[in-house]
């Protein structure tokens, strides 16, 4: 409830910090809100020279990876890498932008972006101005990132390739094709949709237990679908959500400072507290661990889709309800 009276800095600054929700109802709407503000040129894409400072972002449209659940735009260390190269090469590879609402907006390059941001680079630099639409350009975004020095995770194309399902954006396999993600992972993705939208049993307990689909992440969606629930699924949810409030005020108060140098992290937090660093240790290699197991995972399952025989197509024959076990707890 707002009360009327003029914020505080520190209130603004706050502000500034929040970061959209990226989910499929608000990055259908923001795409519907771009696509009738956009600016095209005139016939193909073309070279512009833009300042840094004139080049805005929008992370819900074109930014790929979103890094700690979206709490910060770009990594640190590669902004850090790139800043050397500038240094030493000068102006890099151009950046693809769009128009939007008369503004210059990041289509692919933000990291180069925050490179030149923080060097403060006053002159202009090279930029491609995409001549396509809005999704076009988001397409394009992710595509690019297949051969950046940078990948985006798998976690990241799993929530894109449940958006676009969720948007109704595109074929299987062209999600498949935009996203990496394997063909059986986005063919459950569609029949866990198509239960939802039907209602048939399945969808009756997964709206029960998820409530709205558009703004529910992958994860835990398919942990529905699979049949963690009760104390099981409260405790994996409440878990993670309760990293991403730590995550969210560490960003708040401390922005990028803990990641600018591994070491002087580490030995603040063993002089802040001796005790906690064993534990920590032992969680985030388990963290690791899982994340690596994800990934392996869905690289096998996209090697047995071109055998015709993969670990999500058993899932789908599972059904919901029926729990796999994967990673000792069936949490992922």
């Amino acid at each position: 409830m707002t009360t009327g009276r003029p914020q505080t800095r520190k209130q603004v600054e706050m502000a500034k910090k929040q970061r959209p929700l990226i989910n499929a109802r608000t990055v259908g709407q923001a795409m519907a809100d771009a696509e009738r503000a956009l600016e095209r040129p005139k016939g193909a894409s073309r070279t512009v020279n833009i300042k840094p400072a004139e080049v805005r972002t929008r992370v819900e449209l074109f930014q790929p990876r979103k890094f700690s659940e979206g709490f910060h735009e770009v990594d640190a260390k590669h902004v850090k890498d790139l800043k050397i190269r500038i240094g030493k090469k000068g102006e890099l590879d151009p950046i693809i932008v769009v128009k939007i609402g008369g503004q210059w907006v990041c289509v692919d390059g933000h990291h180069r972006l925050a490179a030149y941001s923080s060097l403060k680079w006053k002159e202009t630099i090279r930029c491609q101005w995409f001549a396509g639409s809005v999704a076009e350009a988001m397409d394009e975004s992710l595509l690019k990132n297949e051969v950046a020095k940078l990948p985006v995770n798998q976690g990241d194309r799993f929530e894109e390739a449940w958006r676009r399902t969720l948007m109704r954006r595109g074929s299987k396999s062209q999600v498949v094709a935009i996203t990496g993600v394997s063909d059986g992972t986005v063919a459950l993705m569609r029949r866990i949709f198509k239960s939802y939208q039907v209602q048939d049993v399945a969808g009756k307990r997964l709206k029960e237990q998820r409530g709205d689909i558009m703004v529910a992440r992958w994860e835990y969606t398919r942990m529905a679908w699979l049949g963690l629930k009760g104390e099981a699924f409260d405790a994996a949810e409440e878990a993670e959500a309760r990293a991403a409030r730590l995550a969210r005020r560490i960003n708040n108060r401390l922005t990028n400072s803990l990641s600018k140098d591994a070491e002087t992290t580490a030995r603040a937090l063993y002089i802040y507290d001796p005790s906690l660093c064993e534990p920590l240790a032992n969680a985030l290699r388990a963290i690791l661990t899982a994340e690596a197991y994800r990934e392996a995972k869905e690289r096998m399952d996209a090697g047995n889709d071109a055998a015709g025989d993969n670990d999500v197509g058993q899932e789908e024959r599972a059904g919901p309800g029926t729990p796999i076990q994967v990673l000792g707890n069936g949490s992922r």
